[in-house]
């Protein structure tokens, strides 16, 4: 499936609804069907609109039925804070967040170039250090994040649905 040009670049404010939509639909179908609360929906969307986030979108040609383009991943990139995410800003630091891909694109290196994008827009804009939290059972994302230069901390927590979260970092010099 899917053969249009992909082309990865900045959200509109008006694509935001439809990024919060593929998002959601990859994580129902990745979850086997159980969808999200609305807070959790809520939330997301929230961190994709607010000011200078960095929402980063794959769209590609011909997807929608009117043949224009259509999102096919999502990727969000903001000012990481200390103590995740609840202290104040921590310089260098770029929190990667709500990485999604549609699913009929999974396994075609969508998200690969998602992520790619948005270490290198981080790098321009003076980030040093990315880091995410990943489902430790999403073996897709965790072998994805492997391969493109992050690491393991160690470090481990629950999620609000009591699954459990690995923590990834690496340095933003050259992949």
């Amino acid at each position: 499936m899917g053969g249009g040009v992909v082309v990865i670049g900045p959200a509109a404010a008006e694509e935001v609804g439809e990024a919060l939509a593929v998002w959601q639909h990859s994580h129902m179908i990745r979850r086997n069907g159980r969808p999200l609360s609305r807070a959790h929906v809520r939330s997301a969307y929230a961190r994709m609109a607010a000011p200078g986030a960095m929402l980063l979108l794959a769209r590609e040609e011909g997807r929608r039925e009117d043949g224009g383009p259509g999102i096919i991943g999502t990727v969000l990139g903001v000012q990481g804070l200390a103590d995740d995410g609840a202290g104040p800003p921590q310089p260098g630091l770029l929190h990667l967040s709500l990485l999604s891909v549609a699913p009929d694109r999974w396994g075609q290196r969508v998200g690969r170039r998602l992520i790619e994008r948005v270490v290198a827009e981080g790098r321009e804009r003076g980030f040093t250090e990315a880091q995410l939290w990943t489902h430790a059972d999403n073996l897709r994302a965790n072998r994805l994040y492997r391969v493109l230069g992050f690491r393991r901390t160690g470090r481990v927590k629950i999620d609000d649905w009591g699954e459990l979260l690995v923590h990834y970092r690496r340095t933003l010099g050259e992949a």
